[in-house]
């Protein structure tokens, strides 16, 4: 009878018990997420590569690169499978062997204190479940919904499906979610180049990427190296041969550059193209057109000239009491040194992260209007920045001034180098594209052009350098315009008139043209981007503001034959998902596509895309003119350099602004320089004196790596040679003589002229 009571409460608490369970396990179940993984697509970050696909900037919470099945190496598949689940391709979802052994082999771990490396019982199944379904709380009721959710996705989808969402969705540390960005943050190698042993330590990361970081623990990374090579050896992924082989190669990982990875002016750039084009995806693989060789190049050249520059108005204000305060200020371009001691004669610095000690050249480091030496402004201990060129150190400080950089491919557009600023953690305000300033005489070549179109004017012609009144209007002044050094030169060429940037034959040529001729050309080729011409005199000598991407833009049509280019930083933009959103293509090609299904074939034509706007003729005869504003006009500083260059100075008035535009048979170089807030930036600074240094820093830096190059300009083919004298424009062999190009045409208007003048008929 008690026997029979206590089945009796044994039975109704057993099947309480399974009420219970059914409830709970009904009540998890309605708390189950929608298990259909195939919905799923893993957050990418955006990533921005230069031209040559190397990595400059990432943006977003989770660095990935996602790789279908097919894709994965079956190393990589290997390697994983023997670390975190050796059964994948034969259970349903959850291993019940494979939890007794690593409950056994976890007891004997700990028992014998000789081994760390703990076994996990999850599948790989299950981890992906807790990795984009549920949370990671350490709870039976996880764990159940954890087994529940496997099961059904392993009913569901191919072992192949979860193997490769798992490997692209796991995270490996370093930023690093699935094995492609992995491969890249710890190797700097794609994951298609790593070796075994390699594949072996990012298979060893999930477990712990933290605990298993040779830099914190050398021994444990290697041992959990090494375990799962020696469970892909027990699985036959590897011989023994091999294992002994990899097992005893050290770990060695790359030391990523973190700084090389933040935001700057181009990044930007590239990035409001993004918002201002308002796609809809979230993550972009953004192919640039950014040389970064060219860059680093723009960059010193930038920082490095201004800062010298700058010593000759600024006494020394650029000392560091602290280490830490000088840090917030640093840059790639400039060391970081302590004074450690110093006397009459000298002053000696360490290097800041370095063995090396330096002396300081007194002479070639005074600072301000008084030529302070440097034993003067610097005191024991303090930090400052000093810059290495041409292996002299000089210190150096942080501007006030300010200045940009652009350098463009002619003939497609393409920006190689963008610098916005000195330094963009003070401001990121670009001054390539945001700021717009008087663009003074840098404006001269395209009136010059324009004359020539026109054909009133030949690259001979002489006009008269001589005073003019102007009439601006009602109630404004008489404008009496002159030239730079305040004197007149009497007759010039047209070509002596633009190399020395000539600002009264400059105003009589756009006259003879006419303002409305003028501003009509500068619309045409775009000039301001917004056709903002005025009809007043000073357009003429730039006075209507402008920024320098937009003046860059326009140079481009002396050396690509006259054609408008669209500047463009971005090759191509590829969704997450692979689409490709942008495709920056210079050429059309009409009849290319055609199916089998057409009634008819035709021969593809490729067109161009860029629109003519002056003549070859034209761009190279200005071209050329700009080549003799190198040899012997304001450019004159750089015709020792051994290299076809052609270039124009701008300067405004009191020189709040100045410019320089250098142009070489591969780019179109710009430089800016001037105040945020416009100032005078120095007596009589000129374009040649600030600006053109710059460009002369770019250029000989460029050439130092692009040597035995037989880089030219381009000479159309129709265009006639001529000797011409420098002074009079006469065609003649003489001593002052020198080649000058012609059309056809302009010779046959020379020869008429010629004729008129030889009867009498001008005097």
């Amino acid at each position: 009878m008690k026997l029979f009571k206590f089945l009796q409460y044994i039975f109704i608490l057993s099947i309480l018990g399974i009420s219970i369970l059914i409830l709970y396990l009904w009540n998890i179940q309605q708390d189950l997420p929608d298990h259909n993984i195939s919905k799923y697509f893993p957050n990418e970050i955006t990533k921005i590569y230069d031209e040559k696909y190397d990595l400059m900037y990432h943006i977003g919470n989770r660095d990935r690169f996602y790789l279908d099945y097919k894709d994965i190496p079956k190393n990589m598949i290997n390697a994983i499978i023997s670390a975190e689940d050796k059964t994948f391709f034969q259970h349903q979802g959850f291993d019940i062997r494979g939890i007794a052994n690593a409950f056994i082999i976890n007891l004997k771990n700990i028992y014998s204190k000789s081994n760390n490396n703990y076994v996990g019982a999850s599948t790989i199944t299950q981890q992906l479940v807790k990795n984009i379904l549920l949370n990671r709380d350490q709870t039976i009721s996880r764990k159940i919904k954890e087994l529940i959710l496997s099961l059904r996705i392993e009913q569901e989808y191919s072992k192949e499906f979860i193997i490769e969402l798992y490997l692209n969705e796991i995270y490996f540390g370093r930023r690093s979610y699935g094995v492609a960005s992995a491969s890249f943050n710890y190797f700097n190698k794609s994951i298609f180049d790593l070796d075994i042993h390699e594949y072996a330590y990012l298979a060893a990361l999930p477990k712990g990427p933290n605990n298993y970081d040779p830099k914190k623990n050398y021994n444990r990374a290697l041992d959990r190296r090494n375990y799962v090579l020696k469970q892909m050896e027990l699985n036959q992924f590897i011989t023994t041969d091999q294992y002994n082989y990899y097992s005893n190669l050290e770990i060695l990982l790359y030391e990523k550059n973190i700084k090389k990875y933040k935001s700057d002016y181009k990044t930007d750039f590239i990035l409001n193209y993004l918002n201002s084009n308002s796609f809809d995806q979230n993550a972009f693989y953004i192919q640039s057109t950014i040389n970064q060789k060219l860059q680093k190049i723009s960059e010193k050249a930038l920082i490095d000239n201004l800062a010298l520059f700058e010593r000759k108005y600024k006494n020394w204000t650029g000392s560091f009491k602290n280490y830490e305060d000088i840090l917030k200020f640093k840059n790639d371009h400039w060391h970081i040194a302590k004074v450690i001691s110093k006397n009459s004669n000298f002053v000696e610095l360490s290097i800041v992260n370095s063995d090396k000690v330096i002396h300081l050249d007194k002479d070639i480091n005074l600072f301000g209007p008084k030529k302070v030496p440097p034993n003067t402004y610097l005191n024991l201990n303090e930090y400052l920045f000093i810059t290495n060129l041409n292996n002299s150190f000089y210190a150096v400080q942080l501007h006030e001034i300010n200045g940009s950089v652009i350098i463009m491919d002619p003939f497609n557009g393409d920006i190689v180098s963008m610098v916005g600023g000195v330094n963009y953690d003070i401001s990121n305000f670009n001054r390539v594209t945001q700021a717009y300033r008087q663009p003074g005489s840098s404006i001269k070549p395209f009136i010059y052009a324009q004359a020539l179109e026109t054909k009133k004017f030949l690259p001979n012609s002489q006009i008269l350098d001589s005073n003019i009144l102007l009439d601006q209007g009602n109630n404004l002044p008489v404008w009496i315009p002159k030239n730079y050094s305040n004197k007149s030169y009497g007759e010039l060429t047209f070509r002596r008139a633009l190399e020395t940037s000539n600002n009264l034959v400059t105003l009589k040529i756009g006259l003879d043209l006419g303002l409305n001729s003028v501003n009509e050309f500068l619309n045409k080729i775009n000039f301001y981007n917004n056709n903002t011409t005025t009809d007043v005199y000073s357009t003429l000598l730039g006075a209507v503001e402008n920024n320098l991407l937009n003046i860059a833009k326009s140079y481009s049509i002396f050396l690509n034959g006259g054609y408008i280019v669209e500047p463009s930083i971005i090759k191509k933009v590829v969704s997450n998902e692979g689409e490709l959103i942008v495709n920056n293509e210079y050429f059309k090609c009409n009849y290319c596509s055609f199916s089998t299904k057409d009634r008819s074939y035709r021969i593809p034509v490729i067109e161009s895309q860029k629109e003519n706007v002056i003549s070859s003729q034209t761009s190279f005869q200005i071209l050329n003119i700009l080549e003799g504003a190198i040899e012997r006009g304001t450019g004159k500083s750089l015709n020792k350099i051994d290299y076809p260059i052609a270039g124009k100075t701008g300067t405004t008035n009191e020189s709040k602004d100045l410019w320089f535009f250098g142009l070489t048979p591969r780019y179109v170089v710009g430089v800016y320089v001037g105040y945020d807030t416009p100032k005078s930036i120095g007596y009589r600074e000129t374009g040649s004196s600030v600006a053109l240094p710059i460009f002369k820093s770019i250029i000989e830096n460029y050439l130092s790596y692009h040597k035995n190059s037989n880089d030219k300009f381009i000479v159309p083919s129709d265009l006639i040679v001529k000797k011409v004298n420098l002074d009079n424009g006469e065609i003649s062999d003489g001593q002052n003589s020198i080649i000058d190009y012609f059309t056809k045409d302009q010779l046959e208007i020379l020869d008429n002229i010629n004729k008129i003048e030889s009867i009498g008929g001008i005097n």
